[in-house]
């Protein structure tokens, strides 16, 4: 623990305590202590009080890195497409932002009453041969895409969820780091 972190914990134990005003720190071959304390504050924490403080202050730091990286990872894999059979045959489709607006605009397309009979909705793929480009679907196959394009972000979007709880109930650093994607 250096100068800073002690300030760091005290300020997370007395929020309102100001360093230089109601407390100073003492430091001997680099190591912080208490010098002076205004007792108005409370009792003095003790240096454990401290390191406790700070420990909970690094942890609640790895935590929030690690759920940034989790949301990071979960995004990225909702944008990097899936796959679907409605077409009789396993394609991929892409899933980027933009792609998924596109894809929620033929389907509401395909579902507005009164569609000519035979009416199909071309949508971007690729097959399992690697041939990809506009395709054309029926109604219920686009609409079966948007079905398999929401099962797969759900997926992640719960997995996402499931690690988040992971890194919440971690206790030490080295717990909340090993909750990776």
């Amino acid at each position: 623990m250096n100068q800073h972190d002690m300030i760091a914990a005290i300020a997370s134990l007395f929020p309102s305590a100001q360093y230089q005003i109601d407390y100073t720190i003492k430091v001997t071959n680099n190591v912080p202590e208490l010098l002076t304390w205004n007792n108005s504050l409370g009792t003095q924490p003790t240096q454990q009080e401290i390191q406790d403080a700070l420990d909970s202050i690094q942890l609640a730091g790895y935590k929030q890195l690690q759920l940034s990286l989790i949301a990071d990872a979960s995004a990225s894999a909702q944008t990097s497409g899936f796959t679907s059979s409605a077409l009789g045959s396993a394609y991929t489709y892409p899933s980027g932002m933009q792609d998924q607006a596109n894809l929620t605009a033929v389907i509401t397309g395909s579902m507005i009453p009164g569609q000519p009979s035979g009416t199909t909705y071309l949508f971007w793929c690729k097959s399992t041969t690697g041939v990809e480009g506009f395709v054309a679907h029926t109604a219920a196959q686009i609409q079966q895409v948007g079905l398999d394009v929401l099962t797969a972000i759900m997926a992640v979007k719960s997995k996402q969820l499931t690690l988040a709880a992971e890194i919440a109930a971690a206790t030490t650093i080295a717990a909340a780091q090993a909750v990776t994607w």
